[in-house]
């Protein structure tokens, strides 16, 4: 079983992963943590989860990216999808993380599948 957590950027719901979150594979499980009500690693932590996947978009990645440069024994692979605009990480190829990492800039929120078929190459699916 995979733990694949999913990051929203700034100012979005985590339902907005809704059609993805249709679409995984049955033996990955799906969670959802709400920015808004506290860290990544506080709801990792309530939630016992001790090594994820962490799959994060916009703002979202740089807290995933975070997380897995401070606990890279919690994050067997980080997924980027769309980095923000103009910082350093958009214009880099590659990112400096401990952990296998994995850029994706397919919308989400608009080719579900197209998103998922690319999570599932990322992961080797």
């Amino acid at each position: 079983m995979t733990d694949v957590v999913f990051v929203p950027t700034l100012g979005r719901m985590p339902d907005t992963w809704t059609e993805v979150i249709r679409l995984l594979p049955a033996d990955w499980t799906p969670w959802l943590p709400n920015p808004a009500l506290g860290g990544l690693e506080q709801y990792l932590d309530k939630q016992e989860l001790r090594r994820v996947v962490l799959v994060g978009h916009g703002t979202g990645a740089l807290a995933a990216l975070a997380l897995a440069t401070a606990q890279p024994q919690r994050v067997s692979h980080l997924v980027l999808a769309n980095l923000p605009g103009r910082g350093f990480l958009r214009r880099r190829r590659e990112v400096d993380a401990p952990v296998p990492t994995v850029r994706i800039d397919v919308p989400y929120d608009r080719d579900a599948a197209a998103f998922v078929a690319a999570l599932g190459d990322a992961l080797g699916a």
